[in-house]
């Protein structure tokens, strides 16, 4: 039995797609039926990400990120970031003008040298609370891992505003048997990963050059499937922004090799013997004589010898 190889590429565009999240556009559905239909002589299917491109749309801060919770005046409530990308000195801005909304007012410095944030409240009746457990995702890029109190603190640890690390390209029905996710959100279903290098409202351009592909898990395929997760599992917010994928589908396909044309085996074998002939009895030939027994006249054959 042999293996044979039927290749094919799928070009696909989020515009053309469903959106399933609105515009975060980041888990889309193309009805494409019958891309591969079921076959018994399928062995199996590799995928691979040939090409993908996607402008950097989405913000720093987000819908999962914007919100700082603190307790107040023993009542707790909250400050909402404007949605964008920021840098120390505008994030350091913004959140004095949100404070100051909330009829606090906070000096907050930067440190040149350790990175981190120091917050300074000025006059406040009570204690303000930072709720890490209510906060984490914006308070984990304000460089804070717990629950913090008082008029003034210091973050622990670095203001962090490097944002997504990594893309990570998944699909249910493109899912793969030996890829696999430490975000149980993602799971097994990760088709490729990229590397986000790139800074705000440029394009990222991934091109495949190792030609690495997963073995799928089904070997058939109706319609394609694609999330966009950053790399704490969550789904890109891509703003209603398009972007694009070629995918490239590899069909190992089993066929068995006959021989080119039919073997007379009864060339190979004698043929049966017929019960009703009688055997032919062989008889024996007559051993030459060794002797010259001559012409039977003595004079001509003393003349020959």
């Amino acid at each position: 039995m042999d293996i044979y190889e039927d290749s094919r590429l799928i070009s696909l565009n989020s515009a053309d797609a469903v959106k399933l999240n609105n515009d975060y556009n980041s888990n889309v559905f193309w009805n494409i039926p019958n891309i591969i239909p079921p076959d018994k002589d399928i062995d199996h299917i590799t995928v691979s990400v040939e090409d993908f491109e996607m402008p950097i749309a989405y913000y720093l801060i987000n819908d999962t990120n914007d919100t700082l919770h603190y307790n107040y005046n023993s009542v707790d409530t909250f400050i909402t970031l404007t949605q964008g990308n920021y840098n120390g000195s505008t994030l350091i801005t913004e959140l004095r003008i949100k404070f100051l909304e909330k009829g606090l007012t906070a000096t907050i410095v930067l440190s040149s040298v350790t990175g981190r944030l120091d917050f300074r409240f000025s006059a406040p009746i009570t204690n303000i609370t930072f709720l890490y457990n209510l906060s984490k995702p914006l308070m984990d890029i304000l460089g804070f891992n717990q629950t913090v109190s008082g008029v003034s603190f210091i973050a622990p640890l670095p203001l962090n505003l490097l944002g997504i690390l990594k893309i990570n390209i998944c699909s249910q029905n493109l899912r793969t048997a030996n890829n696999f996710a430490s975000s149980t959100s993602m799971s097994n279903n990760i088709i490729q990963t990229i590397a986000q290098n790139m800074p705000s409202f440029h394009q990222l351009t991934y091109i495949n050059k190792t030609s690495h592909a997963g073995r799928m898990a089904t070997n058939h395929l109706d319609n394609v499937d694609i999330q966009l997760y950053d790399d704490k599992g969550n789904f890109l917010e891509l703003n209603a922004i398009d972007w694009s994928i070629t995918l490239q589908l590899k069909v190992f396909r089993k066929f068995r090799t006959k021989p080119s044309s039919e073997i007379d085996m009864t060339k190979f074998h004698s043929p049966p013997l017929d019960k009703k002939q009688p055997l032919k009895k062989v008889e024996p030939k007559e051993e030459e004589k060794d002797e010259d027994e001559g012409t039977g006249d003595p004079e001509l054959d003393l003349l020959l010898s």
